[in-house]
């Protein structure tokens, strides 16, 4: 049976949702055209239409030419504005980038680049772009989470204006980036809905719109919450033989390699003469016969949303010493590494760990190695000691 929709607007919004999808289909490159163009007159030009009515009214009841004339010239300034004000918004091509994670309790950004349009190469799109999310979240994806209405409101009410600089035919090559902010307020993966960008340029007595999604996905982090978690040291086999690469630049370590910086690295990691001399990033690597490895978990019968923020917070502080880690908590095993790619990759695991992913804390094989809980702040004061 089908279901009553809450409010009339919700009904109207989803209608419109998927009448959108198949006029303007999802892409990552959005090359503006007259299917995926809205246009209507601004408050300001219905104010502007109702004037030349007005003069209109007035020179034919006194016969009055001048008034006929001033009439005449206000319809076309409108017509010639319509048709001025398309062109201009017909010329706005957007390219999407892959957005960044981000914490559900910070902002988040995903960033449009304004390309040249495939029509008109030369022309470039002028004025002020308003950008607004219609909703935050696509709805209907199974794979997603989705979010409150009164969280996907208070998105949609928030404008973003950015001016377009433009470019001549020497800067053609040139691309300006919006950076638009995003706010979801809960872990896991989204797929990004769509976005209403309009503009009236010249005069405003038009306003140009658009409906774009640009098929983008994002994965938001637990908040991160210092906690209580169990760490359990892993001895390597043959540690006498072993090396690995540490940051802790205090140590007995020799200098090992040079490679490329990643995201996230210490900074006291990075050889700055390389920077300073070709302006290349790359960060120094040390060895160590020092090889020792850790598990962060926690007891399967916590609560899993103070389970993932406390692991969170963990993994963010380990990330950041370059420390080698891995995660165990009900479902999820990751391996011990190190790196900024092995943190995203756990903190990506947790944000999109269900909530409904329940297991036997008695038959769980780690419930049988509990280990004393370690608080994460004297473990960021005090060396770590090996569990017996």
């Amino acid at each position: 049976m089908r279901k009553v929709p809450a409010s009339l607007s919700n009904y109207f919004k989803h209608r419109l949702l998927k009448w959108l999808d198949k006029r303007v289909p999802a892409s990552p490159e959005h090359h503006l055209n007259l299917n995926s163009i809205f246009i209507l007159p601004s408050g300001f030009g219905w104010s502007f239409i109702i004037l030349s009515l007005c003069l209109f009214l007035l020179g034919t009841n006194y016969q009055n030419n001048l008034m006929l004339m001033l009439s005449y010239l206000c319809l076309s300034i409108m017509l010639l504005t319509l048709f001025y004000t398309h062109q201009n918004f017909a010329r706005l091509a957007l390219k999407a980038l892959s957005p960044d994670s981000f914490h559900c309790n910070l902002d988040g950004e995903i960033q449009l680049q304004v390309i040249s349009h495939r029509n008109t190469p030369t022309k470039a799109c002028n004025g002020v772009l308003s950008i607004k999310w219609l909703n935050v979240v696509r709805t209907g994806d199974t794979h997603t989470q989705t979010i409150g209405d009164e969280d996907k409101a208070a998105n949609s009410q928030q404008s973003f204006s950015f001016a377009l600089t433009g470019y001549s035919g020497s800067q053609k090559d040139q691309k300006q980036t919006l950076k638009v902010p995003l706010h979801i307020p809960m872990r896991g993966q989204f797929a990004l809905g769509r976005m209403t960008i309009s503009c009236d340029f010249p005069l405003g007595l038009y306003k140009c719109w658009t409906h774009l999604d640009f098929n983008q996905q994002v994965i938001v982090y637990a908040k991160p919450q210092e906690g209580p978690i169990t760490i359990e040291k892993i001895a390597n086999k043959n540690e006498s033989e072993s090396v690995s690469e540490l940051s802790n630049l205090t140590s007995s370590e020799d200098f090992y390699a040079l490679k490329d910086y990643e995201v996230g690295q210490p900074l006291n990691r990075v050889s700055w003469k390389h920077v300073a001399k070709n302006g290349n990033w790359v960060s120094k690597s040390f060895t160590s016969l020092q090889s020792d490895s850790y598990i962060l978990s926690m007891p399967s019968n916590v609560d899993i949303e103070t389970a993932v923020s406390a692991l969170t917070d963990a993994v963010k502080a380990w990330t950041c010493e370059d420390r080698v880690f891995g995660l165990q908590y009900r479902g999820l095993h990751i391996a011990p590494y190190h790196g900024a790619k092995h943190g995203h990759k756990c903190l990506s695991a947790l944000a999109c760990l269900a909530p409904a992913a329940n297991s036997n804390p008695n038959a769980s094989t780690l419930s049988q190695n509990v280990k004393r809980p370690v608080s994460l702040a004297s473990k960021r004061k005090k060396t770590v000691r090996p569990l017996k």
